[in-house]
């Protein structure tokens, strides 16, 4: 763990102890609430308590380096070493802009192992410390990945000559002789992690309002905090598994950290359990409410319960979870599975309709998530007055590198703005390490070595987007895209594809066939120019802020290409002309989205407004 970023002052303690009773409200009496997402919190520098294997060597830092592969960054949805520098940087600006009430939706470390769990607890407990920050988790499908911890460990760590570095718990995990062996990589589950944590928000605090969890009497006239902390062992917050005769336990709880404000967060993960006797037998999910809504249905009656008494006592209620729920690519979702496949895109985490309706009954109103690492909006409306709000929260570890904050005008009237991280110190701390591991990879050979430029990025905010360029190459465009698809996204120009846009359906499909055949007769089909791809995930992952990436020309482009496009009519059964009118469909919802950056919500008028 880096120490030099939380070395507590005298000074910082003095401010904590003048700061302590003040009410957590801006200074124009509105309530401020930040929401940093799918953190995912690696401990670079962690003791890992191992002979075998320290860390690798950093001259820059003269410490043990714990980082992972730049080639496994490359090929995962999100980072796994700057994302420890874009934390602090983040908490640093809320910091500045004297907010004191942080929210996490969960996936807050790596895989919930210990190293990683103890690190963000320094981080929290220094912040909460030095600034008087108040701090509220949930968790998410990475912590804990098994409800009960277990064995884990990860191959991809960066090795001492620029190799990979396998770390497990156990000496049989890995097949590997060069395994280097560290408890510090386990699992942890609810026990350890809540107990680590249980300051910020999982457990009562006499600093609070109000705190209560789904399976108590929701009293808030009676409510004392000797009585709320009895009730909160872990171990009386459990569910039947169906008719197994086993039990798991649910983190989810209800909290008043301000007079008035509010904050119900929501355990919404699901595990199965294969019949073994030991706990690595739990096998956790990652789709979120379609299916708690199924195997956690005692907290929608518990829901309803505290939006009723929300309601009665005229409380701001504002829920928060790790999983989305409502639809979050703009209505897209339905064309992108019938265009590429039902489990292409993790479209199998998009919650149905009939999901969003149950949770909208239960007296949701506006719901903050995390887990898909994108920036939206969306919108669930049944009637007009049963509408639900869900505003996705970016991850810090990914593109758009982003937090929200929310600004709470009345008990219906919020403001919502989203604050992206540019520069953040210490964000190529690692980058020499990144060549070394370069230069070992073109040594020895290895096939698709990923692109060193990434390594020329000026800030945090062009690094994620790089990052995001090379993922589409290396894994997204493989994975989920139709490969004729591609190459004629990759190789049609604007003027053929306006000319395309204009022809009769017959006459579209044979133009797109005969384009097809030249360009995997020749070295044209080979081409990397594939702008309106990565256009695509720019406006997919990034909404409004991927949007203004995007050059005026382009823009003008797509806004002429996608009025053709919708007028033309394609046949149901799958041929070329048929997918790439599909595709600009779902290309120009994404394109005209709702305000996802800076906006304003007023719950009783119904009213969603962009702020410029």
């Amino acid at each position: 763990m880096n120490k030099k970023h939380f070395i507590p002052t005298i000074l910082g303690a003095v401010i904590h102890l003048l700061c302590a009773n003040i009410p957590l409200l801006a200074q124009t009496g509105t309530a401020e609430i930040a929401f940093l997402s799918d953190i995912h919190l690696q401990d670079v520098y962690a003791d890992l308590g191992s002979n075998a294997f320290k860390g690798v060597f950093n001259p820059k830092t003269g410490r043990f380096a714990t980082i992972r592969t730049m080639k496994s960054q490359l090929n995962s949805t999100r980072l796994f070493n700057e994302n420890y520098f874009a934390f602090i940087s983040a908490l640093e600006d809320l910091k500045k802009k004297e907010i004191q009430i942080v929210v996490l939706p969960g996936d807050f470390t790596d895989d919930g192992q210990p190293m990683n769990v103890l690190a963000l607890k320094e981080i929290l407990d220094q912040y909460a410390t030095d600034s008087g920050m108040r701090f509220f988790l949930t968790t998410g499908n990475h912590d804990p990945v098994k409800p009960f911890g277990g064995i884990a460990g990860k191959s991809d760590f960066l090795g001492v000559d620029g190799s990979e570095q396998a770390i497990a718990g156990s000496t049989d995990f890995f097949t590997a002789s060069s395994v280097a062996i560290s408890d510090q990589i386990n699992y942890w589950g609810y026990p350890e992690i809540t107990k680590a944590l249980g300051d910020y928000g999982f457990f009562p605090s006499q600093k609070d309002l109000f705190w209560s969890h789904p399976f108590e009497e929701l009293d808030y006239e009676n409510y004392t905090f000797e009585r709320a902390q009895d009730s909160s062992q872990l171990e009386k917050r459990v569910y039947p598994v169906g008719n197994s005769g086993l039990f798991l336990p649910d983190a989810s709880y209800v909290v008043e950290p301000i007079e008035g404000i509010w904050l119900l967060a929501l355990d919404g993960n699901v595990y199965t359990h294969s019949g073994g006797e030991s706990k690595e037998s739990w096998k956790g999910s990652s789709v979120g409410f379609n299916q708690a809504s199924i195997f956690k249905k005692h907290q929608l009656d518990w829901i309803k319960k505290v939006a009723d008494e929300a309601e009665k006592l005229g409380k701001t209620l504002i829920s928060f979870s790790h999983y989305p729920l409502v639809e979050f690519h703009d209505g897209a979702s339905d064309a992108m599975k019938s265009l590429f496949g039902p489990r292409k895109f993790q479209l199998e985490r998009v919650p149905s309709a009939e999901t969003s309706k149950l949770y909208a009954d239960a007296g949701m109103r506006l719901h903050f998530a995390g887990h898909m690492h994108i920036n939206d909006t969306g919108l669930y409306e049944n009637q007009p007055d049963n509408t639900m709000y869900n505003i996705q929260v970016p991850s810090l570890a990914a593109f758009p590198p982003a937090y929200k904050t929310v600004k709470i005008d009345h008990q219906t009237q919020f403001e919502i703005e989203t604050t992206t991280l540019t520069e953040v110190d210490h964000m190529n701390e690692f980058f020499d390490l990144y060549r070394m591991e370069h230069r070992w990879l073109l040594e020895n050979q290895i096939p698709d070595i990923w692109d060193s430029t990434i390594l020329a990025s000026k800030d945090y905010f062009e690094y994620t987007r790089n990052h995001l360029l090379e993922l589409t190459e290396l894994r997204f465009i493989p994975s989920d895209w139709p490969e004729n698809l591609v190459v004629l996204l990759k190789a049609l120009n604007n003027n053929e594809l306006n000319q395309w846009s204009k022809m009769t359906e017959k006459d579209g499909n044979l133009f797109l066939e005969d384009k097809l055949k030249e360009l995997k007769t020749s070295s044209s089909s080979k081409t990397k120019s594939h702008k309106i791809i990565e256009d695509f995930y720019l406006l997919k992952n990034g909404d409004e802020i991927g949007k203004r990436l995007i050059p005026q020309e382009r823009i003008t482009f797509y806004e002429q290409l996608l009025s053709s496009v919708s007028r033309k009519t394609y046949a149901q059964d799958a041929n070329l002309n048929s997918d790439l009118v599909q595709f600009f469909r779902i290309f120009e919802m994404l394109f005209e989205s709702l305000p996802s950056d800076h906006f304003r919500i007023d719950l009783k008028k119904n009213t969603i407004e962009r702020i410029d």
